[in-house]
Formats: structure tokens, sequence, C-alpha cells
């Protein structure tokens, strides 16, 4: 149980990492499809991020 509370915090953080990094990326961008490609892609990490965040409070309550 507890391995699987770490493994899943980790994975919270990783796409939360990666979101954000996307975002950095999208205000970076030079142009409009570069752009919306970027903050779809931290869009998509973000709600990952959600799901298992969602999933490892399912686990600890």
């Amino acid at each position: 149980m507890i391995m699987v509370v770490a493994e899943l915090q980790t994975k919270v953080e990783k796409y939360e990492s990666r979101a954000g990094s996307c975002e950095a990326k999208a205000k970076e961008a030079t142009d409009k499809a570069q752009q919306a490609f970027y903050e779809g892609l931290a869009g998509y990490y973000a709600s990952l991020a959600t799901d298992f965040r969602k999933i490892l409070e399912k686990r600890t309550a």
C-alpha cells in the first residue's frame, strides 16, 4: 500500500512538472501553431496529474 501511494505521488509530480514545462514552452513559442501545441500538451499533462491526484486521494482516504 505504501509503495502504491509513493508511486502515485511520483506520477502526480512528474505530470505536474511536464505540464509546467509545456506551459513555459507555450509562452516562448514563436508562432500560433507551436503555442497551441504546447498549450494542448500542457492541458493533457495537467489532466493526467489531476486524475492521479484523485486516485491518490481515494487510496489514502
